[in-house]
């Protein structure tokens, strides 16, 4: 093998070490490949609870498994993905961090009236929360009964009552609608208890039932609230499509305000009608009174009499016109937009296309409405220096690669990134040394063996002794 190797030129020696080094290089990608199968997605985006309670029922099951996401995430192997899914589920895993009616899947005999009533009380809970938690907008619930028990001696207690605390997920929101239903299944699963009763907030501590803290209250500010939110977010929307058809471009802000009127108004108005030929109304009834003063007996030699006096009495008719209006509840009395656009179109063109989106929108000066639209130029920054910003994005795109690499590799079906990055520079060493030995033997002389240096003696020592014979 050593004279093989000696006999090889120096391009099939870097050619044949390049070999060695890669088939060493695939045998342990295989190797690695075979020892890490590839991992995907069982769970996302659960609670530390339920990520507890998920990796301990993997370990009995004997399947593997990595966490990701902080924990919020569980992998297992690609190929067992539905398969464990299936069992975790038919196991009732996770069970959200509450019990519910399996409470009483092993019950004991021994157990008194007041544990049952407890028990079923927090089997209860737990059903309800399961049952919450599993709308869309609901990440997680907890629900809190004080039941009204009936008891002979004490009859007169207070009715039942129920509190809601949600959990809600990102960029999500319940409507009124939504929360109104909650209330009513609350209601619906508690003897005794009123929608009126369930109080439902949010994991801020915000009341979205319309409550007071004492139960007084009414749905409509939530409904009105909603209604508000709804209309302005049309609107929003109608001119984010008018403004992205204009400026082709995303680039600009719009705010809607609407003021809604939830009075109640009722005005009733009554007119006259102008009837007959002068307006005066239709004659009915017309009489006319003539009276004079009869002469003095008195005084025979002069004659006194009195004018005549006509007294006219005249009636006429009216027509009449009366009109009752009642205002709607929820009638808008004023809508406000404020758009913020880039600072590249004239003044004309802002005004015209103010015009466009009031006219767009159906809106009406003299009412109040308003549209006022700014071009504003965004703030000028100090220039960066050249290589700072190149390595930014480098760094930016390094950073989302590495973040982004544990689930998309192991969703995908391939190794991590930073394993095929180590085993590409072990490569290119080896290259790069394999190189750099043949280029140093080339550059160091080689050292004669012992025959050969005997006869290179020889050879001196016979150019010296014809040297001396020519002299």
């Amino acid at each position: 093998m050593r004279q093989y190797f000696a006999s090889m030129s120096q391009r099939a020696r870097i050619a044949f070490a390049a070999g060695l080094l890669a088939i060493a290089v695939i045998v342990a990608g295989v190797a690695w490949w075979i020892s890490h199968p590839p991992y995907g997605l069982l769970f996302s985006d659960l609670r530390e609870s339920d990520a507890a309670e998920i990796t301990a029922t993997l370990g009995q099951l004997q399947v593997p498994y990595r966490l990701a996401d902080g924990g919020k995430a569980i992998l297992v192997p690609a190929e067992q993905v539905y398969d464990t899914r299936m069992k975790l589920v038919s196991q009732g895993v996770p069970k959200g961090g509450s019990v519910g009616f399996e409470l009483f899947k092993d019950s004991d005999y021994g157990v008194t009236e007041f544990a049952q009533k407890v028990n079923f009380q927090r089997a209860l809970q737990g059903e309800l929360e399961r049952t919450i938690s599993s709308l869309d907008e609901v990440a997680a619930a907890r629900v809190h009964l004080t039941i009204r028990h009936a008891d002979l001696f004490q009859p007169n207690q207070d009715a039942s009552k129920a509190s809601v605390t949600l959990d809600l997920r990102p960029q999500k929101h319940l409507d009124a609608r939504a929360v109104a239903g909650i209330q009513r299944l609350v209601a619906s699963a508690v003897d005794g208890l009123t929608p009126d009763a369930v109080v439902v907030l949010d994991d801020k501590g915000v009341v979205l039932s319309g409550y007071a803290a004492d139960g007084s209250g009414s749905e409509v500010a939530a409904g009105r609230l909603d209604q508000q939110s709804r209309l302005e977010g049309e609107l929003r929307a109608r001119i984010g499509e008018l403004l992205r058809r204009v400026l082709q471009t995303d680039d600009f802000t719009v705010s809607v305000d609407v003021r809604l009127n939830y009075d109640h108004v009722k005005q009733v108005s009554e007119r006259l009608i102008p009837q007959g030929k002068d307006g005066n109304g239709l004659l009915l009834r017309e009489k006319t009174n003539s009276a004079s003063r009869a002469t003095d007996d008195s005084d025979p030699d002069h004659v006194k009499t009195s004018p005549a006096s006509n007294d006219r009495e005249v009636e006429y008719a009216h027509g009449r016109e009366q009109e009752e209006v009642e205002k709607a509840l929820g009638r808008i009395d004023r809508v406000s937009v404020g758009i913020v656009i880039p600072a590249n179109l004239p003044a004309a063109e802002i005004s015209r296309l103010a015009e466009v989106v009031s006219a767009g929108l159906g809106l009406d000066a003299a009412r109040g409405d308003k549209v006022d639209i700014a071009a504003i130029a965004p703030p000028q920054h100090a220039a960066a220096k050249p290589g700072t910003a190149v390595a930014a994005a480098a760094t930016q795109t390094a950073d989302a690669t590495a973040a982004a690499s544990p689930v998309g590799a192991a969703g995908i079906g391939l190794p991590s990134q930073p394993w095929l990055l180590a085993m590409g520079l072990l490569a290119l060493l080896g290259i790069v040394a394999v190189i750099w030995t043949l280029a140093a033997r080339r550059r160091t002389p080689r050292r004669l063996s012992a025959s050969e240096r005997e006869e290179a003696l020889a050879r001196i020592q016979r150019w010296i002794d014809s040297a001396e014979a020519r002299r």
